[in-house]
C-alpha cells in the first residue's frame, strides 16, 4: 500500500473524453457519409451523361432517318412534299421530358413534337435541383447539322426539360440515400457489435491502472490475445512489481527510520529522567535545606535559597514538558487513549477556548500493539499542531475507529485503524508548503504512515477547512498494549 495525496489528483478515471469505441464509430460514420456523398454524386454524374447521351442518340437517328429521306425523294420513291416525315419514328425514340425539332435552313421550325413527363406531384428538393439544373442547363441541347451532298437542309435540334431530368435523378438518387442509409445503419450497428467485443479488454486495463493510480501496487493485468494488449498488460505487471518492490523497501526504511527515531527519543527520555530530573530533585532539596538552615542562622541567604529553589522548580517543569514530547509516560503506563485524552486536554487548555478540541474513539484501543501506538499519538500530535497553528479554526476534531474485518471477532485485535483529523479553519491553501512547519509536519505524518503501511490524504472540507484521513493496517502477528 502506499501513502497517497488527494490533491495531487492521481485518479483520473473520471476526467472528461471520448470513449473509443464511440470515437472509432463516428470515424466509420463519417468514412460511410463520405462514401455516401461520392456515390450521389456518381450518380447525379452518370444521370448527367445518360440525359446527354439520350439527346444525342435521338438527335443521330433522326437525323440518319432524314438522311435516309432524302435520299428516298432524289431516287424518286418517295415525294417533296412529305419530307420532313419522322412522327412515326419519334415515337418510339422520345423519352418523357424530350423535344425533337427540325429547322430548316431558313430557320424556321418545319418539325416540332414533345413529350410530356409526369411528376405526379413530386418535386426534388430545392438544394438538389438547383445545382443539378445549373450544371445541365448549357448541355441538355443537341443540334445534328442535316446535310445531303454538300447542301445544309437545316438542323435537327433536341432538348430535355431541365426539371424532369432533375426529377428523375432524384428519384434514382433517393433510393440510393434510403439503402445507403439502411447499410450504414446496419453497418454502424455491425461495426460498434465488433468495436465493443474488441476492446472489451481495455476495461481490464482502465481499471486496473485506476487501482494502481489508487495506491493497489499488487494489481495485475490479465494476459490478452490482441499482441498490442498483451505488451501493455506485460509493461504494466512489470511496472506495478517493481513500484511494489520499491515501495516495500522504502516502507521498510522508514519503518527502520522512524522506530530508531522513537527508540532514540525513549533512550533520551530515560536518560534525561535518570540524570536530570535526580539532579533537579537533589537541588531542590539542597535549595530547601539551605532555605531553612538560612532561616535560623542566615536570613541574609533566604531569599537566593528561594531564587535556587524556584530555578530548579522551572527547569524541572521544562524537562517533564520536554519529557512528555519526547516519549509520553501515558502510552506505556496508560496506553493509548488515556495519552491521546490528555494531549486533547492539554491543546485545549493552550487555546483558552479559542479552539476546541474534541475526540471520538470506536473501538478497544488497548488491542493495538505498542510500536503503533507511539505512532498513532504522533500522528495526532502531528495533526493537532498543524490545526492549531495553521488552521486558525474554532473547531478541531479527532475521530479514531479501530476496524475488525469479522465484525463478530470482538475480542480480537483491530485489522485497520481510521483515524480523521478535521477543523473549520482557513482550510488548504494553493501551495501547502509555502507555510512555514506546515510541509514538514504533514511530511513526518506521511513518513510515518508510509512505515505503517498505510494511506493518508487530505482534501478540503464541503465548508470550509481541511479532513486529514489516514488508514493504518493492524498486523495481527504483534502482541497488543498492555
Amino acid at each position: 500500500m502506499t501513502v497517497t495525496d488527494s490533491t495531487q489528483g492521481l485518479l483520473s478515471s473520471h476526467r472528461s473524453g471520448v470513449d473509443l469505441k464511440w470515437s472509432l464509430m463516428w470515424r466509420v460514420v463519417v468514412v460511410a457519409l463520405l462514401c455516401l456523398l461520392a456515390g450521389a454524386a456518381v450518380a447525379v454524374y452518370r444521370a448527367n451523361f445518360e440525359a446527354i447521351e439520350a439527346n444525342r442518340s435521338v438527335g443521330e437517328t433522326v437525323g440518319r432517318h432524314l438522311d435516309l429521306q432524302l435520299l428516298r425523294i432524289e431516287s424518286a420513291l418517295d415525294v417533296r412534299e412529305r419530307f420532313p416525315d419522322a412522327e412515326a419514328l419519334l415515337v418510339h425514340v422520345l423519352n418523357p421530358g424530350q423535344c425533337v425539332q427540325y429547322v430548316d435552313a431558313s430557320g424556321k421550325i418545319i418539325l416540332s413534337n414533345c413529350v410530356g413527363f409526369n411528376s405526379f406531384g413530386k418535386e426534388a428538393p430545392s438544394w438538389f435541383s438547383a445545382p443539378f439544373e445549373f450544371t445541365l442547363a448549357s448541355r441538355l441541347t443537341y443540334e445534328r447539322p442535316l446535310v445531303h451532298k454538300g447542301a445544309a437542309h437545316g438542323k435537327i435540334v433536341v432538348s430535355s426539360d431541365p426539371s424532369a431530368m432533375t426529377l428523375l435523378a432524384w428519384s434514382d438518387i433517393s433510393r440510393m440515400l434510403g439503402l445507403f442509409a439502411a447499410t450504414i445503419a446496419a453497418l454502424c450497428f455491425l461495426v460498434y457489435f465488433v468495436i465493443e467485443r474488441a476492446l472489451r479488454p481495455t476495461k481490464d486495463v482502465i481499471t486496473g491502472l485506476n487501482r494502481l493510480a489508487g495506491g493497489d501496487l499488487t494489481t495485475r493485468l490479465p494476459s490478452f490475445q490482441l499482441v498490442e494488449l498483451q505488451r501493455i498488460s506485460e509493461v504494466f505487471n512489470g511496472l506495478a512489481a517493481t513500484l511494489e518492490t520499491t515501495n516495500s523497501e522504502r516502507a521498510g526504511l522508514a519503518r527502520r527510520l522512524v522506530d530508531a527515531q522513537e527508540q532514540e527519543r525513549l533512550n533520551l527520555a530515560r536518560e534525561l529522567h535518570d540524570e536530570l530530573a535526580q539532579s533537579l530533585s537533589a537541588m531542590s532539596a539542597t535549595a530547601a535545606s539551605i532555605k531553612a538552615t538560612a532561616t535560623t542562622d542566615c536570613p541574609a541567604l533566604v531569599p537566593e535559597a528561594k531564587t535556587l529553589a524556584e530555578t530548579a522548580s522551572n527547569i524541572m517543569k521544562v524537562l517533564r514538558r520536554t519529557l512528555r514530547e519526547l516519549r509520553p509516560q501515558e502510552i506505556d503506563e496508560l496506553g493509548l487513549l488515556a495519552s491521546i485524552q490528555g494531549l486533547i486536554a492539554e491543546y485545549n487548555g493552550r487555546a483558552q477556548g479559542k479552539t476546541r478540541f474534541r475526540l471520538e474513539v470506536e473501538g478497544d484501543a488497548r488491542t493495538l500493539p505498542p510500536s503503533i501506538a507511539v505512532h498513532i499519538y504522533r500522528i495526532i500530535q502531528e495533526g493537532l499542531t498543524n490545526a492549531a497553528k495553521h488552521a486558525q479554526a474554532a473547531n478541531v476534531s479527532v475521530r479514531m475507529r479501530l476496524a475488525l474485518s469479522d465484525h463478530e471477532a470482538t475480542a480480537r485485535a483491530a485489522d485497520v485503524i481510521e483515524l480523521l483529523i478535521e477543523d473549520d479553519g482557513a482550510g488548504l491553501s494553493s501551495e501547502p508548503r509555502s507555510e512555514k512547519g506546515f510541509g514538514m509536519g504533514l511530511t513526518g505524518v506521511r513518513e510515518r504512515v508510509l512505515a505503517l503501511g498505510g494511506q493518508m490524504t487530505f482534501c478540503p472540507r464541503p465548508e470550509k477547512g481541511l479532513i486529514l484521513k489516514v488508514t493504518i493496517p493492524v498486523p495481527q502477528s504483534q502482541e497488543p498494549a498492555a
